[in-house]
């Protein structure tokens, strides 16, 4: 009942099972389930995992922050503000993103959290803060309450990925190893060996040799996001093997940012 869209419809919480059985949960606009008139297309529906996550991440980054450590309670002497930082740096000691009790813990001082397209505002609840930082809510600042972020909002496949703007996401390891085995490829054609001799040597597919081989052709930066795991939520091994790219590098990059 905290996540509501940019038309003030709150996100209702969804799920739905796969083939085998997986449960997948999801934050839905109450407009695309209401049971009573017509459905609203342009509401949002947001894998529930990733979005308690990144609201973790971002309440976890804004209480590190020098300046709400040093501006969120009024009048604080030098003994506080060690005593201040200390609490703040064991409630965001563990990574939301690996720790389920972090990242409970820090989604219950959330109050409110709003979605729209390319932006997430959040608005942190002054009684909670109080209860971390054992003092009396009247000195809470609460414009250190609010907190704004830029995020991409992607489709992979089936699945959506939430992405905070700067963040550098989780490395895709298949496509970058994919990448390595392109270079590697390409450098036996240079040397000589045909498809059909690579792949024996590889234990793998002629076809899949002549589709790993066009990687070796991707523009040094693109490698280079892919290894930082910067690249766009689309861009997977599948998506480059399914789909043909350019040679050009520039054309590359206007291709592969659509993604």
């Amino acid at each position: 009942g905290k996540v509501f869209d940019e038309t003030g419809d709150r996100l209702t919480p969804s799920h739905t099972k796969t083939a085998k059985g997986r449960r997948l949960r999801y934050y839905v606009s109450h407009r695309l389930i209401r049971s009573t008139g017509p459905k609203d297309p342009s509401g949002w529906r947001l894998p529930g995992p990733e979005l308690e996550t990144l609201v973790g991440k971002l309440v976890a980054t804004h209480l590190r922050t020098p300046a709400f450590r040093a501006n969120i309670v009024t009048d604080v002497s030098t003994d506080e503000l060690v005593a201040i930082d200390d609490r703040l740096l064991e409630a965001t000691s563990k990574d939301p993103d690996v720790c389920d009790e972090t990242r409970v813990a820090l989604l219950t001082i959330v109050g409110r959290v709003d979605v729209v397209p390319g932006n997430i505002k959040i608005e942190l609840l002054p009684n909670e803060i109080t209860d971390i930082l054992t003092v009396d809510q009247e000195r809470i600042t609460e414009e250190n309450l609010n907190i704004t972020s830029e995020f991409q909002h992607r489709k992979r496949g089936v699945e959506t990925k939430l992405i905070i703007a700067d963040e550098a996401g989780t490395r895709d390891e298949t496509l970058f190893r994919n990448i390595a085995l392109a270079h590697r490829y390409f450098e036996m054609i240079r040397k000589g060996k045909t498809y059909h001799e690579i792949a024996e040597a590889e234990g793998a597919s002629k076809r899949r040799i002549q589709h790993l081989v066009e990687l070796a052709f991707l523009a040094p930066d693109v490698i280079r996001d892919v290894f930082e795991g910067r690249q766009p939520a689309g861009m997977t091994s599948e998506w480059l093997v399914r789909h043909s790219f350019p040679p050009i590098w520039q054309e590359q990059r206007e291709m592969f940012c659509a993604l």
